[in-house]
């Protein structure tokens, strides 16, 4: 059992050196066994919607509601333990963390024996359960129902099970941050029309548009590192429907402005080059343009990704 709790602390721990962790190449392939599943099992193109006792594999990157970039080292997958909720129009759900580590199980946890439901048997981890924002659920994997009215208080379990136990609650905290930092923004979003995030090369940066119609001084609202204010509102004009905010950053390829208009989105690409808009469904969106530019009208809050072979790297936004 030492060398799952060693390969499971490698994600909180970062990278550790080889001669802290003692395992020979058997273990290095029974565990990669593990999880071979994980690359196998069979998903479907056209995702159903989100209900109570689906598995769902986890995405291992996201950008959370505060602007930054949050990265796993490992492949998480859960199960939902209730339907979607919504809050201030997106969706969030509970789920519990599913392992292979069946080894790990006390007596009251529960098993799945059958490999057929996603690739290898599994423990549900009840006493693991978490909120989450269902936009960082990525591949469906299939059903398994759970019984949540087990105990798991007042249980006698072992030093191995009792660490394995914290490694994974901490891990979990990837999960329930989408929320956390989700409700903080709830907090500050009352200040600003719109928001944009910008992760190009694994870096973050959110640009912020005041009210529009407003006189606004940007020194009486606190930002974070990342954070600066819209152009507009940096020089002290009156805020319009017609103001942007823009990114034109050194590596950037090209020249990306948001608009805000009627509750919906304008992203406009300057110049005009052979890029491909998806949204967080994998579907492409449509644009027109002409020879300075594309435009991309009435897009809704959420996250794309631009995809072009100006650069390799990959550049995904989030209108808020």
């Amino acid at each position: 059992m030492k060398e799952i709790i060693d390969f499971l602390k490698s994600s909180i721990d970062g990278e550790m050196e080889l001669n802290n962790i003692q395992i020979n190449h058997q273990d290095i392939y029974a565990l990669n066994q593990k999880f071979k599943g994980l690359a196998s099992f069979s998903t479907i193109s056209i995702l159903p919607p989100k209900r109570q006792s689906q598995i769902w594999t986890v995405k291992k990157e996201y950008i959370d509601y505060l602007g930054e970039f949050q990265k796993t080292n490992h492949q998480l997958m859960v199960i939902l333990t209730s339907d979607p909720e919504c809050i201030d129009e997106d969706e969030f759900v509970r789920a519990c963390p599913i392992s292979p580590f069946v080894e790990m199980a006390t007596e009251n946890d529960q098993i799945c024996e059958d490999s057929s439901v996603v690739g290898f048997p599994f423990l549900v981890e009840v006493w693991n359960e978490q909120p989450l924002l269902t936009e960082i659920l990525d591949k469906y994997v299939g059903s398994y129902f759970t019984d949540l009215s087990v105990s798991v208080s007042e249980i006698q379990i072992s030093e191995d099970q009792r660490m394995f136990r914290e490694i994974e609650i901490s891990n979990a905290m990837f999960l329930n941050h989408s929320v956390n930092a989700f409700i903080n923004e709830l907090n500050r979003k009352e200040n600003f029309s719109f928001s944009v995030d910008l992760c190009f090369a694994e870096r973050v940066k959110t640009k912020r548009m005041p009210e529009a119609n407003t006189v606004f001084d940007p020194s009486k609202i606190r930002l974070f590192g990342n954070e600066e204010f819209a152009s507009a509102a940096r020089v002290g004009c009156r805020i319009d429907e017609n103001d942007c905010i823009d990114f034109e950053e050194q590596d950037l390829p090209f020249r990306i402005e948001v608009r805000k208009r009627s509750g919906s989105y304008i992203l406009t690409i300057i110049p005009k080059v052979e890029v491909s808009l998806m949204n967080s469904h994998q579907e492409q969106i449509l644009g027109f343009s002409n020879s300075e530019r594309i435009v991309y009208d009435g897009l809704k809050k959420g996250i794309y990704t631009i995809i072009t072979r100006q650069t390799e790297k990959t550049i995904t936004i989030r209108l808020r």
